[in-house]
């Protein structure tokens, strides 16, 4: 080997050395599994394996609430400073990690955008679509869908005598959370439903590439380097594809380009909020595009989280199945939102499914400000990310009681004032307390 090349090699040796001493100095005072103070190693042994959300919770349980997870990574769950690192103004801002969720190479999003000014800006131009203020036949939508859903069940998955026909669940849920979705962002629900199939493969292409996208995610190398434009051009995918992500761009693009073309079409749906607010065609774009990736997955996480715990749990179906009965809605209706608010042990029910199993456990991290912060005694240096292990928050004896770990409805009816308030306000998490 040429002198040169020794040169190189020892000079990035050197360079490996220092930095990796400097990066287990700085945090040096925080705990965590030894492995992580000097390699990502630990978390994308976890991630890989698909386990990040339990030995994130196991680390915080084992070595405090802000415990390290890598050189430069913390992970907590203590609420005090999730609420800290979250509120408005804060001196936090959003970590690198989001980066990674663009979909055109020279345009944020309103979950990719670093920069909080912008983001809050965002946010206030799209608050009115996304709470469903500006279209009121929000409730009617989704009623439609659950029809469809209802009929597809009758047509072909009720099993007579030796005639089974089996029901994939899971998948089903996704298929009926991606039509909600479409239907109240274009007026135009996809068809998973109706044609009980997956749709441009959409979902199959996602759980294909799942894997490679918790490692790329847990790896911070590969994350700079997919954030590189030219780079996120050639990976991301394209109108031009067949199937995946890549052909829902296509005829997301298509159905919002009509809301601009000459004829400018109009509905009273979350795409013609954003257009009221000033959004651009293709901001619009992305934000369908997020709408499907984020919120289609996560919804059909509860959904399937809460429906195999209430069909499991003879006791929880018996008393739901009751008050949905006494509530005296007719089978040919489905029961309105401001009524089904009444119904307690339902809502006990939803709030259970939404803390047992958070629809999000990824890091989702903070970084430091450039001043530093001082909690409870520990000192943050700028620059640490901070990511949020949803798993352990909501599973806090100290919160929800001894029994955080078994999925049960009636705490929230059993609680008393003090402690309903303390779960409450771990419970408000769910929602994301500005981490979207």
């Amino acid at each position: 080997m040429s002198l040169w090349l020794y040169g190189i090699l020892s000079a990035w040796i050197l360079y490996y050395v220092i930095s990796t001493v400097r990066s287990y100095w700085r945090l040096r005072h925080i705990k965590g599994p030894p492995l992580a103070a000097i390699s990502h190693l630990w978390y994308v042994r976890a991630a890989v394996a698909n386990k990040a959300y339990l030995r994130l919770s196991e680390a915080c349980d084992k070595y405090g609430p802000t415990t390290r997870i890598g050189p430069n990574t913390l992970v907590t769950c203590d609420e005090e400073l999730i609420r800290k690192m979250c509120s408005v103004r804060s001196s936090y801002s959003r970590g690198d990690w989001y980066r990674a969720f663009k979909f055109d190479a020279d345009r944020e999003n309103l979950f990719s955008e670093p920069d909080e000014e912008k983001h809050i800006k965002m946010r206030m131009r799209v608050a009115a679509g996304y709470s469903g203020k500006e279209n009121p036949t929000l409730e009617t939508d989704i009623d439609r869908v659950l029809w469809q859903l209802f009929d597809l069940i009758k047509r072909k998955y009720i099993s007579r005598g030796s005639d089974l026909r089996p029901l994939d669940f899971a998948n089903t849920m996704q298929f009926f959370t991606l039509d909600v979705i479409t239907s109240l962002s274009l007026s135009q629900p996809f068809g998973w439903i109706s044609e009980d199939k997956d749709m441009y493969e959409y979902v199959k292409t996602m759980e294909e590439n799942m894997p490679a996208m918790n490692f790329m995610s847990a790896v911070p190398i590969l994350s700079r380097i997919m954030r590189i434009p030219a780079v996120q051009r050639a990976a991301l995918p394209t109108v031009k594809d067949r199937v995946g992500m890549g052909k829902i761009k296509a005829v997301t693009r298509d159905i919002i380009a009509r809301r601009f073309g000459p004829e400018k079409e109009t509905k009273q749906d979350i795409t013609q909020s954003f257009i009221k607010h000033g959004l651009t065609e293709a901001e619009i774009g992305d934000e369908s595009l997020l709408q499907i990736l984020a919120g289609s997955d996560t919804s059909a996480t509860i959904l399937r989280s809460g429906f195999i715990h209430i069909i499991s749990t003879p006791r929880i179906y018996n008393r739901l199945q009751a008050e949905c009965v006494n509530a005296g809605v007719p089978l040919t209706e489905i029961i309105s939102n401001t009524r089904a608010l009444d119904l307690p042990y339902l809502n006990a029910v939803v709030k259970e499914a939404l803390r047992y199993h958070p629809a999000a456990t990824g890091l989702m991290p903070r970084k430091v400000g450039p001043q530093g912060d001082m909690h409870k005694g520990m000192y943050l240096p700028p620059g640490t990310e901070i990511g949020f292990c949803a798993w352990n928050v909501y599973r806090k004896n100290t919160v929800y009681g001894a029994d955080a770990d078994v999925f049960r409805p009636e705490r929230w009816l059993e609680a008393d004032e003090e402690t309903l308030a303390r779960m409450e306000k771990s419970h408000e998490l769910v929602f994301g307390y500005g981490y979207t």
